[in-house]
């Protein structure tokens, strides 16, 4: 399968780095310097350029260096169907990002993300192990997203449906018809993503478990399950609304629906929040994020490019070294963070930068 890659990468007056014409290698990029330089800026440019979105959150004024008013990053990318330019300017103050695609307008957002989608990790990713199902169900939903613009639409309407039952809920006197209202819209929209997650877990689970005894060098027992609140059928949640409303009332929001559903991470058939170790829980992190780039890259015909921030420091030396050589089977371009590059095991394919007060050059 052939990978996405990206060829060019220009910056100019994106946080704190300086100004930026970078022709990244095409696996491996190890991108190395002390903290607070400005590694993960760079990683920051180059997923915003697949999803326009930072990472961190961040707003569009923090995007921007201190001495500017706007900020432009910029690529070139290589794979089927066709090479692509993206380009992104952001602004101060508010005003509206600029988009080229091939130096025109794209149609829809849509149809940027088709481009060159991206799979990243970053520390925070550990919430998916060490955290509530809130971050496990937006990791689900993001991959969905990225795979099918319809799902995304989906999700919006059940959000604000779901938003609009729960004000009327915890109105002073609530109108019993307005809040059913919504009902058949939240069990409608509901039934789409909770069909949709379950099918993509049914594709992750397997491989997420494979890559997780692949990096700890054995088998681990260890399960990935999608566990919904209720059956993902437009007439099962339906009658469950119907059922739970006077508690919604009393509780002020709606209990039932693919919002409270759960991605469970078993280990020795617990949850390894609280079971599993925290090399263990590291590893079914990056184990899951495996799984998505290989889920992505059968959905789309093309292995998308990965970012990994600071992974060095989530293994140890062995499972760093098994773990590059499971990436290096893949064939796809990664760039990764590390202040100790050392660590990281790589034999070939391998293109080392340096940053330094937010100037990036080749490592020799």
């Amino acid at each position: 399968m052939e990978a996405l890659r990206f060829e060019q990468l220009f910056a100019r007056q994106w946080r704190n780095l300086a100004p930026l014409d970078l022709a990244p290698g095409a696996r491996f990029n190890v991108i190395s310097g002390d903290n607070g330089q400005g590694k993960s800026n760079l990683l920051e440019a180059l997923c915003y350029l697949g999803s326009l979105q930072s990472f961190r959150g961040a707003p569009a004024e923090e995007l921007v260096s201190r001495d500017a008013d706007s900020a432009v990053i910029a690529a070139k990318v290589s794979g089927p169907p066709a090479p692509h330019t993206l380009k992104v300017r952001v602004h101060r103050g508010g005003k509206a990002r600029e988009l080229a695609l091939d130096d025109k307008r794209p149609r829809s957002v849509a149809t940027w993300l088709g481009v060159c989608p991206v799979v990243l990790f970053h520390p925070g990713d550990l919430e998916l192990a060490q955290g509530g199902p809130d971050a496990r169900r937006a990791l689900l939903d993001a991959i969905l997203s990225e795979m099918d613009p319809s799902y995304a639409a989906t999700l919006a309407t059940y959000g604000k449906a779901l938003r609009s039952r729960n004000r009327l809920l915890r109105e002073e006197m609530p109108d019993r018809r307005a809040i059913t209202s919504f009902d058949p819209i939240v069990a409608s929209a509901g039934a789409v993503l909770g069909r949709a997650r379950e099918e993509l877990v049914r594709e992750i689970a397997p491989v997420t478990v494979r890559v997780a005894g692949e990096i700890l060098g054995g088998e681990i027992p260890l399960e990935v399950r999608y566990v919904p609140r209720v059956p993902p059928s437009e007439e099962a949640i339906l009658e469950a609304l119907v059922r739970s409303l006077d508690k919604d009332l009393a509780r002020g929001f709606t209990a039932e629906g693919p919002h409270a559903d759960e991605l469970a991470l078993e280990v020795h058939a617990r949850g390894a929040k609280h079971h599993a170790s925290q090399g263990q829980q590291r590893t079914l992190v990056l184990a899951l994020k495996v799984a998505e780039l290989e889920v992505l890259a059968k959905r789309i015909g093309r292995v998308p490019p990965l970012l990994l921030d600071d992974v060095s420091s989530e293994l140890d030396r062995t499972r760093n070294e098994r773990f590059f050589a499971l990436l290096a089977e893949m064939g796809g371009q990664v760039f990764l963070t590390t202040t100790h590059p050392e660590l990281i095991r790589l034999a070939e394919g391998r293109v080392d930068w340096h940053v330094e007060a937010g100037r990036v050059t080749r490592a020799v």
